[in-house]
């Protein structure tokens, strides 16, 4: 018998038939497949927004999804988000390694972080499988940085010339490359035949008006941008370089009338809202700033640019706990970021977090390593917290990376005049020299280390030479006057700054040093009226005011002094040196409370301002107040300041208060031995001694205390002890 299959009935093969089919459109693979679609349809409208969503979507289904991952790239990219592109764009290079356009758009990320020998990398690749590729080619003109790169760039470029002449690209590349080169003609011409051929290339226009640019032809600049930014649509990088050249020509009004035209025409053109808000905050408008940023961030609220730029605006506006969420956000969703870095560093410095900042650095070094801001701002900040060797370190590397950067060479000799060591000063700092030949800063240093070195005369012709170049300068001057000043010669250093006012009548600081010479020979009516003409000249400035309140205070007319400080503080109340004085002269005038109001405001505005920490620190110590803050104030200016005497005799003299003697002793020891002459610190190393049970100590420091000439405010005390100590009297 023959068996038949059952026969399946037409509506069963139908419902099944469905049934598959929603379970298939249902199924992740096609929900992706669908997601993909779409954001390839947006993609080739150019609409990138819409694309950036539909292939997230793709990928949250597929996190390894290589079209998604690569398409995410290519969009963030095309809307001008260049650090959400890297991240997508290295890992579409790791998945898709034969993927040249991938390769270009990641050179080109390159090279506008600042690392050409990367892009050169990515182009050597890209050309290497195909000679003749139009990006590969333009990455290479892009990345050649050596007179030798430029000369193989143009060769090449120039031989492929038959094939892509007319391409408005190619002409710029070959322009860029002149220009490098410093053939301005070579370069003018291939730009202007890329025009002519190209009348309606945006690309070539702007071209065309950063040479006219270079050239300081403003009026050929202007008309070249402006032609671009008409060809072009309104949402375009065109636009934002119209208003960049406003800004570079300092016509902020018209940067912001071009800027918000765009945003009212494209209100979804977001790096025009991001340019707005730059503006704002750099004109201190702070909520205008806001309200810019905050537009962008509605309509995506992980873009990092504009949560960089909410986080700025944060920091100016002393927002320092809003300003680093901020920062740690972009830093947790792009972790290689140098940028995001760098500010978060700035963030923890305001906060007072000097280890945290530290580290922020040193990640940003990693992130970046071409990027020289990030060692440099650690070095200077290692510096400044008295850490001169820990500068070397960081500086060493950075100047056998990058010899041709000035700042790394004054930094590196900075930190060995920390260490003593004035001769390798001169050396860098005549590096400094070579490389700035029109600039006073290196003569200045050479200067500086020269008198270290006790090669008075040579110091003096480096400073004048420094002058020549920058008559208004101050610094230079400065140490005229102090050689001369050292020689007792006092004539010598008036007469010299009276000359250099003649040279440069209007520099305000010139008259401030005037003063300080009339304050040093006793003239005070006439450093009065120097400093006055100062704060004429630049009202805004807080110095001639310190100045003034000094003069003052010297005289004790405290009172006076304190109502010249005020008005610099009703100028700019929250600048911490003016703070810290007004803090002093109330402190001398025996008002604690009131020196302790002034030292809460610079603290307020810096929290790690290690002299106001300490004075507080030592006034709550001395005059009654919080003596678990006086102590934790004191170790805080101690880690700020690690190498400063006094911070070291006000923390040894509050833990020899404490009962803690050893410690507080090693440090009051530190302190005396850097202040040999300051009675007061002899005192505190004599009680200290006298706590341990070392009394040969104690009065070996005891004796030095008395002996030194002139009052201080312990010298009854001293004499108690030195009954007890039995010391012979001084």
């Amino acid at each position: 018998m023959i068996h038949r299959r059952p026969r399946v009935s037409l509506w069963l093969v139908l419902v099944l038939g469905a049934a598959l089919a929603a379970g298939c459109a249902g199924s992740p693979d096609a929900r992706k497949a669908r997601h993909l679609a779409r954001g390839d349809q947006y993609f080739g409208k150019q609409q990138y927004r819409e694309a950036v969503i539909e292939y997230r979507n793709a990928l949250q289904l597929d996190p390894e999804s290589k079209v998604a991952i690569r398409q995410l790239g290519l969009a963030h990219y095309e809307l001008g988000q260049l650090a959400q592109a890297f991240r997508y764009l290295q890992r579409a290079e790791e998945l898709e390694p034969d993927n040249l356009e991938v390769r270009v758009r990641l050179g080109a990320i390159l090279l506008l972080a600042r690392q050409p020998d990367r892009a050169q990398q990515e182009a050597d690749l890209v050309l290497e499988r195909a000679p003749e590729h139009f990006g590969g080619l333009m990455l290479l003109a892009g990345a050649a940085d050596t007179r030798a790169e430029i000369d193989a760039a143009i060769k090449r470029l120039e031989g492929a010339r038959e094939r892509f002449v007319g391409r408005a690209a190619y002409h710029i590349a070959l322009g860029q490359l002149y220009l490098r080169k410093r053939d301005v003609d070579a370069a003018r011409r291939v730009l202007e035949d890329g025009a002519a051929r190209d009348p309606r290339s945006v690309e070539a226009r702007l071209a065309l008006g950063e040479l006219h640019l270079l050239q300081r032809d403003l009026p050929r600049a202007e008309e070249a941008f402006r032609a671009a930014a008409g060809l072009a649509p309104v949402a375009s990088p065109a636009r934002l370089q119209l208003a960049a050249f406003y800004l570079i020509t300092r016509r902020p009004a018209d940067a912001r009338q071009v800027l918000e035209e765009a945003t009212r025409a494209a209100p979804d053109f977001l790096p025009a809202w991001r340019q707005l808000g730059e503006i704002a905050l750099a004109e201190r408008r702070y909520e205008d700033a806001g309200k810019a940023v905050a537009t962008v961030l509605k309509k995506d609220g992980s873009d990092l640019e504009a949560l960089l730029l909410r986080g700025r605006i944060r920091l100016a506006q002393g927002q320092t706990t809003e300003g680093l969420e901020d920062f740690q956000r972009v830093v947790k969703l792009e972790p290689r970021l140098a940028a995001a870095r760098l500010l978060l560093a700035e963030g923890h410095l305001r906060a007072g977090n000097v280890q945290q900042a530290k580290a922020e650095l040193k990640a940003a070094a990693t992130a970046d390593p071409r990027d020289l801001r990030a060692p440099l701002t650690l070095a200077r900040l290692l510096l400044q917290t008295g850490a001169p060797e820990a500068a070397l370190d960081e500086l060493k590397p950075v100047v056998a990376r990058a010899p041709a950067s000035a700042l790394s060479w004054e930094l590196l000799g900075t930190a060995h005049l920390a260490r003593r060591r004035p001769a390798e000063a001169l050396e860098a700092f005549r590096e400094v020299t070579r490389l700035t030949p029109a600039s006073g800063r290196g003569p200045y240093l050479t200067g500086v280390a020269l008198r270290a070195l006790g090669k008075t005369a040579e110091a003096r012709q480096s400073f004048e030479t420094a002058l020549a170049r920058t008559p208004a300068a101050v610094e230079p001057l400065a140490g005229l006057v102090g050689l001369a000043l050292a020689e007792r010669r006092p004539e010598m250093a008036l007469q010299r700054v009276q000359q250099q006012l003649a040279v440069a009548p209007q520099a305000a600081a010139l008259h401030s040093l005037l003063g300080d010479v009339h304050q040093s020979g006793g003239r005070m009516r006439e450093a009065e009226a120097a400093y006055l003409r100062a704060m004429e000249l630049e009202p805004r400035s807080t110095v001639p005011y310190r100045q003034l309140g000094r003069l003052y205070a010297n005289a004790r007319d405290y009172d006076r002094a304190l109502a010249r400080l005020n008005e610099a503080l009703a100028v700019a109340p929250r600048h911490v040196p003016t703070l810290m004085l007004a803090g002093i002269v109330a402190g001398l005038k025996g008002d604690a409370p009131g020196a302790r109001a002034f030292y809460e405001r610079a603290l307020a505005v810096d929290p790690r301002f290690a002299p106001a920490a300490n004075n507080l620190a030592y006034s709550l110590s001395e005059h009654g107040g919080d003596a678990e803050r006086a102590l934790r104030l004191a170790q805080a200016a101690r880690e700020a300041a690690p190498e400063d005497p006094y911070i070291a005799d006000t923390l040894g003299w509050i833990l020899a208060k404490r009962g803690v003697s050893l410690r507080g002793l090693a440090l009051l020891e530190e302190a005396a031995a850097r202040l040999p002459d300051n009675p007061t610190v002899q005192y505190h190393v004599a009680t200290a001694a006298h706590g341990t049970g070392d009394r040969t100590r104690a009065q070996r420091a005891l004796t030095r205390a008395l002996a030194l000439p002139g009052a201080f405010p312990e010298r009854d005390a001293a004499r108690t002890l030195q009954t007890s100590l039995g010391v012979p009297g001084s």
